[in-house]
C-alpha cells in the first residue's frame, strides 16, 4: 500500500525516475529486490538520495519496504512508464544534437546549460539529464559555477575504451551463465549479411553503427551478468558520441561484418574459447583500424 508521500529534493525526485527507467530496461519484474549499493554505483550518487528516492517510490506504489531486505519492486507505474518513455526519447534526441554539433565543431570546449536549451530548443529538465549522462561517460565535466567543459581528449578516451572493451568482451562470453539467444542469432545473421552484399553507397557506413552497438550489447545480454550489460551499454554510448557521425570505409565495415558472423558461429558450436578468442581479435584489429583512420 502506498504511504503519505514524503518530501522529496529534486534530485530524488530525478533519481525516482531514473530508477524506474532503469528498471524497465533491465526488464525487472515485481519482488526485485532495490540494493541501495547497486543503485548507488549505477547512478554515480551516495546512499542518502537514493533513499529519498525509494522513499519516494514507496509512496507511489512502485516499490515495498520489507523488514530486514530494504526495498522492492512492486510495480512500475503505466503512467510513470509512459512519462519516461517521453523523456528518454526527448534525452535521445538531445543526445545526439550534441555529438552532431560536437563533430561538426560546432559547439565549443566550454558551454553554459543555459547555451544548450537556448541553442537546441531544449527544456532544462533534459539538459541536465544529458549532461550528467556525458559526465557518467568522462564526456564533460562541470565548472564552478553553471559552466560545464568537454573532456580535454577525446581520441584517449577512445583508445581507453578499446582496452577496456578487449578486457571486458571476451571475458562476458565465457560468463558460466552465458546463454546464446538463438532467434536473435539467426536475425543478427541474416541483418549482417544483407548488409554485406548490398551496394556500398556514402553514408552507409555510419549506418553500420547501430548494426555493431546491437551485436556487442545483445551479446553482453546473452552473457547473464548485469553488470556486464551495463558495461556495455555505456561503451556504446560513449562511442555514439564520440564517433556515431563517422562514415566508416567499406573495408572496414566488412571486415567487422566477417568478424561477427565468425563469432556468432563459434558461439553456435558451442566453442566459447574459440568466440573469446575471436571477439579480442576483433576488437583490437578495430582499435588499430580506428587509429590509423585518425593518423
Amino acid at each position: 500500500m502506498a504511504t503519505k508521500r514524503p518530501k522529496a529534493s529534486r534530485l530524488q525526485a530525478a533519481l525516482a525516475r531514473r530508477i524506474l527507467r532503469f528498471l524497465k530496461e533491465q526488464g525487472a519484474q515485481s519482488g526485485y529486490h532495490l540494493v541501495e549499493l547497486d543503485l548507488c554505483r549505477t547512478f554515480g550518487v551516495s546512499r542518502t538520495p537514493i533513499r529519498g528516492a525509494l522513499k519516494l517510490l514507496a509512496a507511489e506504489g512502485a516499490a515495498t519496504s520489507q523488514a530486514g531486505r530494504g526495498y522492492v519492486l512492486a510495480q512500475i507505474p503505466a503512467a510513470a512508464a509512459d512519462e519516461t518513455s517521453g523523456e528518454e526519447e526527448e534525452d535521445q534526441h538531445l543526445f545526439d544534437a550534441l555529438a552532431k554539433a560536437r563533430a561538426a565543431e560546432k559547439l565549443g570546449d566550454q558551454f553554459t546549460q543555459q547555451e544548450v536549451v537556448r541553442r537546441f530548443d531544449a527544456r532544462l529538465g533534459s539538459v541536465m539529464r544529458v549532461l550528467r549522462h556525458l559526465a557518467e561517460l568522462g564526456l564533460v565535466e562541470r565548472k564552478p559555477g553553471n559552466g560545464w567543459a568537454f573532456a580535454p581528449d577525446p581520441t584517449r578516451s577512445l583508445n581507453e575504451s578499446y582496452a577496456f572493451r578487449r578486457a571486458l568482451e571476451p571475458q562476458m562470453l565465457l560468463q558460466p551463465g552465458f546463454k546464446l539467444d538463438r532467434a536473435w542469432a539467426d536475425k543478427a545473421r541474416s541483418q549482417h549479411q544483407k548488409l554485406r552484399k548490398k551496394p556500398w553507397r556514402t553514408g552507409d557506413g555510419v549506418g553500420f553503427h547501430a548494426v555493431n552497438a546491437d551485436f556487442h550489447e545483445h551479446l553482453a545480454r546473452c552473457s547473464g551478468n548485469r553488470t556486464m550489460l551495463r558495461a556495455v551499454e555505456r561503451q556504446n554510448q560513449l562511442r555514439q558520441f564520440l564517433i556515431g557521425q563517422w562514415d566508416y570505409p567499406m573495408e572496414q565495415v566488412h571486415s567487422a561484418i566477417d568478424d561477427h558472423l565468425e563469432i556468432l558461429a563459434a558461439l553456435e558450436a558451442g566453442y566459447a574459447d574459440k568466440a573469446a578468442a575471436l571477439m579480442l581479435h576483433h576488437l583490437t584489429q578495430s582499435a588499430s583500424q580506428r587509429e590509423n583512420a585518425a593518423a
